[in-house]
């Protein structure tokens, strides 16, 4: 048990910390270690209300920042998005959806860094915002991980970095609380039985922690390392959905 624990919270700080930084992280790293606590649903859903915790956090430091019209038609999007998503969830094998959503973002990735000339979006269009925020709030719903899609729109809008981040904390927010309320009505109630309380209580401590440390690196980097490393992590968030829908159909 303590093993996981440390584990857990170390998963939560890196997290929080990437969060903080680029728009993405906790997802991505707690994530994989909860699926394999808890078990893959009850995993993705203890995420989500971490997540929301954590984004909640995060847009209130950064609200004066915040792109308010974008963060609307994102976070509208994001829930047109959501309500396809649960009859899929319903109706298609988890480890299937991993990998078609796994693929999707590989693909979409590789497109926007590879050709993000040809392919460039005036940033200030409302369709791209609308349909960016339904891949993310499809996601988000199917498999937990919203930002990856952001992240593409984000390089073929050539949006600052900075502040995309900072408009993209709430448009998570939404999609956390959306995808958590969403996957309780769907599984009834989650099984919590194999962590103690006090474990969750010092992860929430651990989100307000790792958001202090992403304060002071966040000044250390530029947008364009801050991209880069964003675009990391979205292609490590695919290929870890890859895996998982690998192991899960071994």
């Amino acid at each position: 048990m303590v093993t996981v624990a440390v584990v857990l919270l170390v998963a939560v700080l890196v997290g929080a910390v990437l969060q903080r930084i680029t728009g993405m992280g906790l997802g991505l790293i707690a994530g994989p270690v909860l699926s394999v606590a808890l078990g893959p649903a009850a995993g993705v859903t203890v995420v989500n209300g971490l997540s929301v915790v954590n984004a909640a956090n995060n847009a209130w430091s950064v609200r004066d920042r915040t792109d308010w019209r974008r963060v609307s038609f994102l976070a509208g999007g994001l829930i047109l998005g959501s309500l396809p998503a649960v009859f899929v969830v319903m109706a298609m094998d988890g480890p299937w959806l991993m990998l078609t959503v796994g693929v999707l973002v590989l693909l979409a990735l590789g497109v926007s860094m590879f050709n993000p000339e040809h392919l460039q979006i005036d940033e200030r269009a409302r369709v791209p915002m609308v349909v960016a925020g339904m891949a993310g709030g499809f996601m988000s719903t199917v498999v937990g991980i919203a930002a990856p899609a952001f992240t593409v729109y984000a390089r073929l809008s050539k949006w600052d970095y900075r502040d995309f981040v900072a408009t993209l904390h709430p448009v998570i927010l939404v999609a956390n609380t959306l995808s958590f309320v969403v996957k309780l009505l769907i599984l009834g109630s989650i099984d919590l039985r194999g962590l103690p309380g006090w474990i969750w209580l010092i992860a929430l401590a651990a989100i307000f922690v790792g958001a202090w440390f992403g304060d002071r690196l966040n000044d250390r980097l530029s947008s364009e390392n801050m991209r880069k490393l964003a675009t990391l992590l979205a292609f490590a968030g695919a290929v870890t959905l890859l895996v998982n829908g690998v192991i899960d159909l071994v």
